[in-house]
């Protein structure tokens, strides 16, 4: 047979006694006192309100009439024992006082306890992380979705400072913004990542606001790890193209016009190569397109294999190749000069002459017409005459036959 748990029950039990047993002092202590005092204990009688809103704070509206109705008892009967005279209205009178006070004080403690039930069930079963933070850098108080999200007991969580849970590039912004909260710069809405206890990373979206006087920051944060990776995919294709993966056209050109800035403040150089296969059209009408897709993905990737980790390009060239359209490319070369933007792209013509494709057993040939521009210094051109030099270049080439590559005059 199964016993019943009565841990709880004795708890509330005894939580309730306690007030009811000092009221119990009280209305003994009053009730003496109101008996022998003489002609001043018809006002003392009042004092019975003490332990009635004791009881009504303690337990509650219908607890608050009970003790009202025990005070007015008590007051009768101390009255009639010290032979105190009272009219039947003063009898009235204090009934309805007594009733009145006990009602409405245990009224508003009713209330106040729906209100602070209804706050507590919204902060242990909010599907959002919601904690209460010091200016000294701890948790004070954190609701279950921490560890749901996280993984952490709230013992874990209360136990460190909380910027021991952010991921290490993050922490110097944590910092920042905790500082601002605690100078009083109102709601303060940031981003940063926190770890699991599995190690694994989240994306934690942040509002907080601190309250200087209590020292303390209360703050709701959302897990938005799974919103943050779907934002970086849009904006990886948002900036690249769909088919190749490189840079699309409007990327091109906004890192093109960064590069073509810096030179002219900070001295450096540069330069652009223009790549156009040769005879694509016929590829396209004699294989059919996916043939064409094809032969358009693998100049991506020669492109990409053949300018990465030279000693021309101080970066990832993936970062600076882009697919301007149809079957025509560009590379970015920042701090390349005339002689290492002509190597490059002479290296180009030549991998993709000397590697034909291979599709479905048959070989596929492909041939490049590369133009180049190089800028240096405050003298470098605005990229959009940057292109059109390099464009030019490239129909020098495939004019004469194209399989080449021209670098443009400098003051083409």
């Amino acid at each position: 047979m199964d016993i019943p748990n009565t841990d709880g029950v004795s708890e509330m039990s005894r939580l309730k006694s306690k007030p009811i047993l000092a009221a119990a002092v009280l209305f003994g202590a009053i009730f003496v006192l109101h008996a022998t005092v003489g002609a001043t204990g018809d006002a003392i009688s009042f004092l019975y309100v003490v332990p009635m809103v004791v009881v009504a704070v303690a337990l509650g509206a219908r607890a608050g009439l009970a003790a009202g109705a025990v005070a007015f008892a008590l007051a009768a009967l101390g009255s009639v024992v010290g032979d105190l005279a009272a009219t039947p209205l003063g009898y009235f009178n204090r009934a309805l006082v007594f009733l009145f006070i006990g009602g409405l004080v245990g009224r508003f403690a009713d209330r106040q306890r729906a209100l602070e039930a209804e706050s507590a069930r919204h902060f242990d079963l909010s599907l959002d992380m919601i904690c209460i933070a010091g200016f000294d850098g701890y948790f004070k108080r954190v609701n279950p979705a921490f560890e749901r999200i996280l993984g952490y007991g709230e013992e874990e969580l209360l136990g460190r400072p909380f910027i021991e849970f952010v991921h290490p590039d993050d922490r110097l912004l944590t910092e920042e913004e905790a500082r601002a909260i605690s100078a009083g710069a109102g709601a303060v809405e940031f981003r940063n990542r926190y770890f699991d206890k599995e190690g694994r990373v989240h994306w934690i979206e942040w509002a907080s606001i601190g309250i200087p006087d209590e020292n303390l920051i209360y703050a709701v944060a959302r897990d938005v790890t799974g919103r943050k990776a779907i934002e970086d995919e849009l904006q990886r294709l948002s900036q690249r193209d769909p088919l190749t993966g490189l840079l699309n056209r409007r990327s091109f050109d906004e890192a093109l016009e960064r590069e073509v800035e810096r030179a002219r403040s900070e001295g450096g150089r540069g330069a652009i190569v223009i790549i156009d296969l040769d005879r694509f059209k016929r590829i396209n009408d004699e294989l059919g397109h996916a043939v064409g897709d094809e032969a358009l993905c693998h100049v991506a990737e020669t492109l990409v294999a053949n300018v990465r980790g030279t000693d021309t390009i101080g970066r990832d060239a993936t970062g600076i190749a882009s697919r301007l359209g149809g079957d025509e490319f560009a590379l970015l070369l920042p701090e390349a000069d005339a002689a290492g933007a002509e190597a490059v792209a002479e290296r180009l013509v030549a991998a993709i002459s000397d590697a034909p494709l291979r599709i479905d057993g048959r070989e596929v040939r492909i041939g490049l017409s590369v133009g180049a521009a190089v800028f240096a210094g405050m003298s470098s051109p605005p990229a959009k005459e940057l292109l059109a030099a390099a464009d030019r270049a490239m129909y020098v080439v495939k004019a004469a036959g194209g399989g080449g590559a021209v670098l443009a005059d400098a003051g083409a």
